[in-house]
């Protein structure tokens, strides 16, 4: 027994120490080491990938980064082999950087239908509040005028709304400072110009009906009436400023957008989806449900529809030629971004 009581801690150790070691290994292996532009060329080299000019590569790779390039955008150009990831055959490192840039193409094109979907959000809004409650500041920002949402803690979503509106308040630059101290007062429309677009859609969310239905009235160019006995289209609409926000936040943050796949969603709806040309089935596959073709049918909608024409025309234009170069990605780019099959817009 004594024996035995002294073998079992030290089998024990034993086996903690060969643990430990075998964790330290893979740790030492996972790390990522720095590579001169000229090793990174290597690497990629031993994976198959073909350069047609090595000192434009380099330019690339000061410029943008190894880590943006290559593997943000490798994936369509490689196969998994029982060594490790090899390019296919004939994939050149000019292919890879042309989808980089495609995808660049398409987020600023984006990023600039978000930018103005944002200012129509903001015109707006700013409009039904102060009809609604007046221009006046101390009527206004009632915090009766809407909906608490949502509770975290010991705080509502109008709670933090309205502290974001405290700051904007406060802001010591212009049109803020001037408003403040000329006026005496900061009427919705230039408070609403220090919002961000995520505080504009969490307000409009906290829109009482009315003051709702007024601000999607305005979005679609429809009489108020109709907005109220077709509830879709509310639910379209604040389906549509959700999507808008979270593809916004993505191209804002220079993120892949070409596949990007948002959490936010578009509900089925006739309105949307029999102009987008999705069955109900379809949808239930996950077509329509919130990709960029979609994204553009809903904008289309919108009293403004200039924005989906010119992200349609620009997106198509971008994909063009970069498969006029690679004509094979044109299937692979398909299925995120055809918009061959929409109704016209």
């Amino acid at each position: 027994m004594t024996g035995r009581s002294v073998d079992l801690p030290k089998k024990s150790w034993s086996q903690s120490e060969a643990s430990l070691r075998i964790r330290r290994k893979f740790m030492c292996a996972s790390k990522k080491e720095f590579k001169t532009f000229e090793e990174q060329i290597e690497k990629l080299k031993s994976n198959g990938m073909i350069f047609g000019s090595e000192e434009t590569t380099i330019k690339c790779l000061k410029r943008f980064g190894y880590y943006n390039i290559i593997h943000g955008y490798r994936d369509p150009y490689v196969k998994s082999l029982d060594t490790g990831k090899h390019y296919c055959d004939g994939v050149t490192f000019e292919q890879v950087f042309s989808l980089y840039n495609l995808d660049r193409k398409i987020r600023n094109i984006i990023m600039e239908a978000m930018l103005e979907f944002e200012d129509i959000l903001r015109s707006a809004t700013a409009h039904v509040i102060a009809e609604s409650f007046s221009a006046d500041e101390s009527m206004y920002l009632q915090k009766t005028n809407y909906k608490l949402g949502s509770k975290r803690g010991d705080k509502y979503q109008l709670d933090d709304i309205f502290s974001k509106f405290n700051h904007i308040r406060n802001d010591k630059n212009q049109p803020f400072t001037h408003y403040r101290e000329n006026h005496k007062n900061i009427p919705p429309w230039i408070l609403l110009k220090g919002a961000s677009f995520g505080n504009i859609a969490n307000f409009i969310k906290l829109q009482k009906s009315e003051q709702k239905n007024k601000i999607v009235a305005l979005l679609y160019d429809f009489p108020k009436e109709l907005v109220e006995t077709f509830p879709d289209i509310k639910q379209l609409c604040m389906d549509t400023i959700f999507v808008c926000l979270q593809y916004r936040n993505i191209a804002a943050h220079g993120g892949r957008i070409y596949n990007f796949i948002p959490s936010a969603t578009f509900r089925y709806t006739p309105i949307l989806h029999e102009r987008a040309s999705v069955s109900k089935a379809e949808y239930r596959q996950g077509r329509g449900v919130n990709d960029i073709p979609t994204l553009i049918v809903a904008l289309s909608l919108l009293d403004h529809a200039l924005i989906s024409v010119k992200m349609k025309i620009q997106i198509e234009s971008a994909i063009d030629e970069h498969c006029n170069n690679y004509p094979n990605d044109r299937d692979y780019l398909m299925k995120f971004i055809d918009t061959s099959k929409f109704l016209s817009l």
